[in-house]
């Protein structure tokens, strides 16, 4: 069979193939041409999915009357000049195949006027092909209409899916638009109906309002860190945020939207305490970073990217969001401002006041400080207690001098606080000395006077009230629902708090700081031999350095014995040979396995221990529970992903009584 080159319709087709796959596809073409051509407002309007029609217009600076034609040429581009650029793409656009592509697929009109130009200029073409060019008065910008996509490849037509859905494509790759490009200005159409007008002013919370509403743009978590020459800044939306799908993850390099599972497996690996197991985050993420780090050529679409070096792009990554996302208060009190387009979506957070002008009388403030740090007493009853129920008697001493040395106490004195990664005491003593977020601490007799010092005695949860000063705290107790659920009033807001879900979270950060921090190992009294297969000595033998780091102290006695002197004290008293036998089971020759084991140890440790839905807490100890949730930096989930607290507006609490609309 001869060899012969193919006609240019034909290559044309064949090359459309690549950049143009259905009616999203052009959208994100054209709108990327209309944003590196400096507009600052674009318009797309679909009908029938896009597939029929589609507009694109814009106010960049148009096309000089005698390069129209030329820009629906193949390869045909403003945005490269030398191959050197290739290393340091800047634009969206580079490759100059978007225009003619669509036209080889399409009847394709644009409208366009450079700027200081009198006229524009109109050119149709169809399937490639009968370009037709003439003067034409209109606005400066550019305008593309296309009409009957794939008309002369009915095969790819008959491989477009129905109208809702690859609208619900167009609809996506705009809102991604929007998301990634939060100074310019876009409106969407579709079938006469206005779905997104996004403002343009460069806020990234009003661009996620135009998208997605005013209750995610308010809840999601600001990012904004810089390593080296590397940043990344956006919006991340977890816990209540969380989605079934990634859908909902929008990543943006150098300004270019991506799919990127680096980026995706980074974020998740940071938020996965912070989600439901099987949901994902939401997130609209920029990462910048020097051009010649990514490449962006690997395909026509230009989706796809390629890091220079991805190990160390990941861990900067992950680095990056694990900073911007811990740290603040687990109890979040803010207050209502209803987001409006007149407002701009402003939204608002209620500042915490000063927990150390909780009291007015600052010198009895200051001497109980004084009093703290001086302290030349053994631990309170309230520390042994609390402290001994999570370890044993030889590792107390141990974990003492780790708190002396973390509140910076000198040898001599002593003064450990009510911690979270204690089991919860049903009915524990009221401490002298009650210490708040702010770091400052009031004797407890002046918080709840004339309570006494003494076990609270037990009464019915229906009853529970907490008669805080409203001057002194930026909430208010109202009761205990169902035993479970504690209910706070703050400003204008309502609180749900699960008792469970948020004394499990405090539980697991302090039980796994302590981990590594060193306080892992708890001697055993008596050495126990645990007899094991030859593989799962084998395993043991390659992962000694990740269980010596997850607490263990094991040797070899034999071929097929081990023998085993402390474990982490996390393992509580459960048999040690089953729990030991699971870690083994679970390990692989990396080790990671291990870590992932001591994960599930500190899991089932802190989920244990925490308070239970159902148990009825006293006033004292639904007070420390909240002040260690002011003061925790811990996202406001379980580390199952559960939400702790949900919050009320009290503009949402009139809606459903219809006092306002």
């Amino acid at each position: 069979m001869p060899i012969r080159i193919l006609d240019a319709a034909t290559v044309g087709r064949i090359a459309a193939g690549e950049v143009v796959e259905r009616p999203a596809s052009v959208v994100k073409e054209l709108v990327e041409n209309s944003l590196d051509a400096g507009a600052t407002s674009v318009t797309v309007e679909i009908r029938d999915g896009g597939i029929g029609y589609m507009r694109v217009t814009d106010n960049g600076c148009g096309i000089e009357p005698g390069q129209v034609r030329l820009a629906f040429e193949n390869h045909a581009t403003s945005k490269l000049v030398t191959p050197e650029q290739l290393d340091d793409i800047r634009t969206l656009g580079f490759r100059g195949e978007a225009l003619p592509s669509i036209a080889a697929v399409a009847r394709v009109e644009m409208t366009t006027r450079a700027k200081a130009q009198e006229a524009g200029t109109r050119l149709n073409v169809e399937g490639g092909r009968n370009m037709i060019v003439r003067e034409i008065g209109c606005p400066e910008g550019t305008t593309v209409i296309m009409r009957d996509l794939f008309f002369n490849i009915p095969v790819r037509r008959a491989f477009l899916r129905k109208a809702q859905y690859e609208a619900a494509l167009v609809n996506d790759t705009v809102a991604r638009m929007i998301l990634g490009s939060p100074k310019i200005s876009f409106r969407f159409i579709n079938n006469g109906r206005t779905v997104y007008h996004s403002f343009g002013d460069g806020d990234l919370r009003h661009a996620v309002f135009a998208v997605y509403g005013r209750e995610t743009a308010e809840n999601m978590l600001e990012v904004d860190q810089s390593e080296g020459a590397m940043r990344i800044r956006g919006l991340v939306g977890a816990g209540e945020q969380a989605k079934a799908t990634r859908a909902h993850e929008a990543f943006f390099i150098n300004g270019r939207s991506v799919r990127c599972p680096l980026l995706s497996q980074a974020l998740e690996s940071v938020c996965r305490e912070r989600v439901t197991i099987g949901m994902y985050p939401m997130c609209a993420l920029h990462l910048t970073l020097a051009p010649g780090s990514v490449d962006v050529n690997v395909h026509p679409n230009k989706l796809e990217v390629r890091f220079r070096d991805e190990g160390a792009t990941r861990i900067a990554v992950e680095s990056m969001l694990r900073d911007a996302l811990q740290g603040g208060s687990m109890l979040r009190l803010k207050a209502e401002k209803p987001a409006t387009v007149e407002e701009k979506h402003t939204v608002e957070q209620l500042p915490l006041p000063d927990m150390d002008n909780v009291t007015a009388n600052t010198t009895e403030v200051q001497n109980a400080q004084t009093e703290v740090v001086n302290q030349k007493t053994e631990v309170s009853d309230i520390a042994t207690k609390v402290v001994k129920d999570a370890l044993p008697d030889d590792a107390f001493e141990a974990l003492i001098q780790a708190e002396r040395r973390r509140l910076g106490i000198s040898p001599s004195g002593s003064e450990l606080r009510e911690t979270a990664f204690a089991p919860w005491p049903k009915r524990s003593p009221v401490p002298d000395v009650m210490t708040f977020a702010g770091g400052g601490t009031v004797p407890f007799a002046q918080m709840h006077a004339p309570m006494a010092t003494k076990t609270p005695p037990a009464q019915p949860i229906e009853q529970l009230t907490l008669a805080q000063d409203r001057d002194s705290a930026p909430y208010r107790v109202i009761g205990v629902l169902f035993k479970t659920y504690i209910l706070l009033e703050c400003e204008d807001a309502f609180l749900l708090i699960d008792q469970h879900a948020a004394h499990e979270r405090l539980r697991y950060d302090a039980l796994a700081k302590a981990v590594e921090e060193g306080v892992a190992s708890q001697r055993l009294l008596t050495p126990q031999i645990v007899r094991v297969s030859a593989r799962e000595m084998t395993l043991v033998e390659e992962n000694m350095d990740a269980l010596t780091a997850a607490g263990y102290d094991i040797s070899p006695i034999g071929d097929r014995d081990l023998q085993i002197r402390a474990v982490p004290h996390i393992h509580g008293h459960a048999e040690l040979t089953p729990r030991f036998m699971d870690v083994i089971s679970s390990l692989s020759g990396l080790g990671s396995a291990a870590l992932e084991a001591r994960r599930d140890e500190i899991l089932q440790a802190a989920c244990k221990g925490a308070v239970k839905a159902g148990d009825a807490l006293s006033d004292s100890e639904i007070k420390a529970l909240l002040s260690q949730m002011e003061a925790s930096g811990a996202p406001p989930t379980c580390p199952h992903g559960r939400p702790v607290i949900k919050t009320f507006s009290r503009r949402e609490i009139e809606r459903i009584f219809r006092r306002i609309q």
